[in-house]
């Protein structure tokens, strides 16, 4: 069950107040594994209006209140543990980032850096060098060019089509968000009515990572994994179309930047991905590790791993974890601390 946001930071507040070496213990967590998908001090057009992010000075003090609770690990040292049984070192993480924006590169590396914080980078094959655009990121600029311009008939215009499509919302705004992976095609469309040119973004803009910079990433010692093609929700897909997004995208990467190893994340969730998924894709040999969104919690696949965000809600690292630990210890004493699948 999701936590209301208001019972959730509440519960994040009071919870805070604990010292985090006694809520690790109660928890009986020694490795954590956040991510986040941007960093900023500027409003990101493709971005705004799907989730809030972390400035780049708050970002740093998430690093540091971690880093005075854990140690860093690189991906190396997990895929250690997963192929040979070796333990990892006590309170550490591994810092993860998906989707694979520019400012991976050009704010985040850098900090990383100064810091001695490896990271992982999740990317969308499809979206490597700009070529494509990933559709909530068009639906994301789609509401800014409404809201810039204000018009009530172009909004009629707007809502006239999505109704057309079967997309029922009390505003347009709503409605252009709700559209689904299955529909992103009506994005296209509406960016037409809008009078949105999304590749001439992409030129201008350029928000994903290149291949270049993805190459540099890697030399300077960070570890890049696949996030699927295209960024669909898994739980709307079929087995076969699961299972060809992650071979495709894990394929892609690894033979792009040579990679000698499989890492994926998955986009948006894991929810109601089966054990044959997981059993298909071990078959193909493509796959080392693999990761989720579901929290401070184990899974049931051997090299599956869950992750928990330092961006939702958008709160200082101590709430979040705090929040996390004892999420963790109530389902530790509901026997709940596992996903079987």
């Amino acid at each position: 069950m999701r936590v209301p946001a208001s019972t959730r930071g509440v519960a994040s507040r009071v919870f805070a107040k604990f010292p985090t070496s006694l809520l690790r213990a109660l928890a009986g967590v020694e490795f954590i594994l956040p991510y986040y998908h941007v960093v900023s001090d500027h409003e990101i057009p493709h971005v705004k209006h799907l989730y809030r992010h972390k400035s780049v000075s708050d970002f740093k003090a998430d690093l540091d209140f971690i880093l005075a609770h854990y140690s860093p690990i690189d991906l190396s040292e997990l895929l250690n543990h997963v192929q040979s049984g070796r333990p990892l070192p006590e309170k550490s993480f591994l810092l993860t980032f998906d989707d694979g924006f520019r400012e991976m590169s050009e704010i985040v590396a850098p900090i990383l850096t100064e810091k001695g914080v490896s990271a992982t980078f999740f990317v969308n094959s499809a979206f490597i060098d700009n070529a494509k655009m990933c559709y909530l990121n068009k639906a994301s600029l789609l509401v800014e060019e409404l809201q810039r311009r204000h018009s009530a008939a172009l909004r009629e215009d707007v809502g006239r089509a999505l109704r057309d499509q079967g997309v029922q919302c009390d505003d347009v705004v709503t409605g252009i968000l709700s559209i689904t992976y299955r529909k992103r095609a009506l994005v296209d469309h509406l960016a037409e009515i809008v009078g949105v040119d999304f590749d001439d973004y992409l030129r201008v803009t350029q928000p994903y990572l290149t291949a270049a910079q993805i190459r540099t990433l890697i030399r300077d010692g960070f570890t890049i994994g696949a996030h699927s093609v295209d960024h669909p929700l898994y739980a709307s897909l079929s087995l076969d179309e699961q299972i060809s997004q992650t071979v495709d995208s894990l394929s892609a990467v690894r033979r792009t930047f040579g990679l000698g190893y499989g890492a994926f994340a998955f986009p948006h969730s894991d929810t109601n991905v089966s054990r044959e998924f997981f059993d298909r894709l071990s078959a193909t040999g493509l796959l080392d590790v693999s990761f989720g969104t579901a929290g401070l919690i184990h899974d049931s696949v051997p090299g599956h791993f869950q992750r928990f965000s330092l961006e939702a809600p958008l709160e200082e690292a101590q709430r979040i974890l705090a929040f996390q630990l004892i999420r963790r210890l109530r389902k530790n004493m509901t026997g709940s601390a596992t996903i079987a699948r």
